[in-house]
């Protein structure tokens, strides 16, 4: 067997699994962030020590035979991020190369296990992301909350709070949003949401989380949710509909990832509509397609019964 390395970095948690070929996991572990525009360098290093550490003494033995890792990481989009990543892992993990990449291929590979897909994460943010016939890899989106980030969380937050300030000066209507996401806040006046976004931990993650009391006023047919979840819709169909026609010849399942998909009688139904190809949602922790990557990376075809039995570990995992 072959005993590889996945990690699946985020800017809130980090996972990891220690597995091999047939799906069989040897060791687990889940530590702090790990974006390296989130954390600072000593705060990467000392997180990654600890995950290390924690697969170390999960299974010493199977440690000590990892041939390879693979690391998607949110944030490492750019060479100097990744560098830094793949520094601070090498320090971490001197005795098998471990490659960074985009988060985005965890996603996919969980689903399609290394074949080709298109994966639409749409969580805080959001990204397309793509692996084609011929074996080339696309992104679309991506770059940001300041750039874009079209149909994330994000952007469907901040449209909200765009509303009820015009609304609170007189420009429009959006009674139903302002209830909602003012009882979400636990605040009484719009006035006093500007300190509970600027001096929030993070603004980014506050002003996404009010999806929630917007799919509310959604849930009861308020006009402006309605239009604000379609424009996310339209967004990232868009989105996907360009990766599909620029990078693939023929249509690719498109595995929907992230926190707005949560609710999937609403956005995923919405995109099942509007795409040409068929739509799922991942059903598998991202991790699992660190470790499918990892795998590649090491020459390693996933063995039928790979599938099975990773989500009977992570079943089990589950149920303690």
């Amino acid at each position: 067997m072959t005993i590889v390395l996945g990690i699946d970095g985020g800017g809130t948690g980090t996972q990891a699994l220690v597995a091999d070929e047939t799906g069989h996991v040897y060791a687990s572990a889940t530590v702090g962030p790990t974006n390296p525009n989130a954390v600072s360098r000593s705060q990467l290093k000392e997180t990654i020590t600890t995950l290390m550490t924690e697969l170390h003494y999960d299974d010493p033995t199977a440690f000590n035979k990892i041939a390879r890792g693979f690391a998607g990481m949110s944030g490492s989009g750019d060479s100097e991020k990744s560098h830094l990543v793949e520094t601070v892992l090498a320090e971490a993990a001197p005795d098998f190369p471990i490659r960074v990449d985009n988060d985005a291929i965890n996603a996919l590979y969980a689903e399609t296990l290394g074949e080709p897909g298109i994966v639409q994460i749409a969580g805080t943010g959001s990204i397309t992301f793509g692996l084609n016939e011929t074996g080339e890899t696309a992104r679309i989106g991506g770059w940001g909350y300041l750039f874009g980030d079209e149909g994330s969380g994000y952007a469907i937050g901040q449209s909200a709070l765009e509303a009820i300030f015009q609304a609170y000066d007189g420009k429009m209507e959006a009674d139903v949003i302002t209830r909602h996401i003012l009882a979400y806040a636990q605040i009484q006046d719009v006035p006093d949401l500007i300190p509970y976004i600027y001096e929030s931990p993070s603004p980014r993650e506050s002003i996404a989380k009010l999806t929630r009391p917007v799919f509310q006023a959604y849930d009861e047919g308020d006009t402006l949710a309605i239009r604000l979840i379609q424009q996310s819709a339209d967004d990232l169909t868009f989105s996907v509909q360009t990766m599909l026609n620029r990078h693939f010849k023929h249509n690719q399942e498109v595995v929907l990832a992230g926190g707005v998909f949560k609710r999937r009688d609403v956005l995923p139904t919405i995109l099942n509509h509007q795409l040409s190809a068929p739509v799922k949602m991942l059903e598998r922790e991202p991790v699992v397609g660190a470790v499918v990557a990892a795998l590649q990376d090491a020459g390693v075809l996933v063995q039928s019964e790979f599938k099975s039995s990773v989500d009977k570990a992570s079943n089990n995992k589950s149920a303690k």
